[in-house]
């Protein structure tokens, strides 16, 4: 592209504008086409999933998926302030990018579980890997240079475990702080989430289409005035 022509500012800028507009405007119609449909077909699964007692847990087969219900025992050891379980991130900015800020996460302290349940034996959580999620238990450690925050499980708190059956207890997939119908709730409340989210970008990579367009067409009246003098 020849920059000294007349309008070529405004071409060059309807291209880069275009071209960003053009990919929000796909992210967000695959957004709205595929993920309210996948997070749907998860809550469904979710939803089937078994939550056997003690005694039916020791005749499910190892491997099958389950959601538990429970309460993280009052003797699970304690490895920072409250947290039994926790996940440690550290704020990073950009100063290339406006200070754009993002967590990076740092740390990862996820031991087994000791599970209490409600008039059942207790159950353990027997690996040391797995996801927090709807974590209610959230602290900013102000102390330090670089914002740090802390996300995660404390004792005795209520929790729902989707994990598979494997010796002696469970393999936890992911912990969830809360009640098997508040987790269930949280998936279905992201369907919607989704496909505004979706929309969001479709809607924004149309203004910004339509605003790549406006620069072609003053370029356009640009060019032909400099070619009528």
């Amino acid at each position: 592209m020849n920059l000294s022509s007349p309008g070529a500012g405004l071409r060059l800028a309807g291209l880069i504008v275009g071209g960003i507009g053009v990919a929000f405007a796909i992210a967000g119609t695959l957004v709205v086409r595929y993920s309210p449909g996948a997070i749907a077909a998860r809550h469904a699964r979710m939803s089937a999933l078994p939550s056997p007692d003690g005694a039916a847990l020791t005749d499910t087969p190892r491997g099958q998926e389950v959601l538990i219900e429970g309460r993280i025992a009052r003797d699970q050891p304690v490895l920072m302030r409250d947290f039994v379980a926790f996940v440690k991130e550290e704020e990073r900015r950009d100063r290339r990018d406006d200070d754009r800020r993002e967590w990076k996460v740092t740390d990862r302290q996820l031991p087994p579980l000791h599970i209490e349940r409600r008039g059942d034996e207790p159950l353990q959580v027997v690996n040391g890997f797995y996801s927090i999620a709807n974590a209610r238990t959230v602290w900013s450690d102000q102390s330090k240079v670089i914002d740090t925050r802390y996300t995660g499980l404390v004792s005795h708190e209520a929790v729902v475990i989707h994990g598979r059956v494997a010796a002696g207890g469970l393999e936890a997939i992911e912990v969830a702080s809360g009640t098997r119908a508040a987790y269930l709730q949280a998936i279905a409340d992201s369907i919607g989430t989704a496909w505004w989210l979706g929309v969001g970008f479709a809607t924004g990579g149309g203004v910004m289409i339509a605003l790549a367009l406006s620069f072609f067409v003053m370029a356009a009246r640009i060019g032909r005035r400099a070619r009528g003098r």
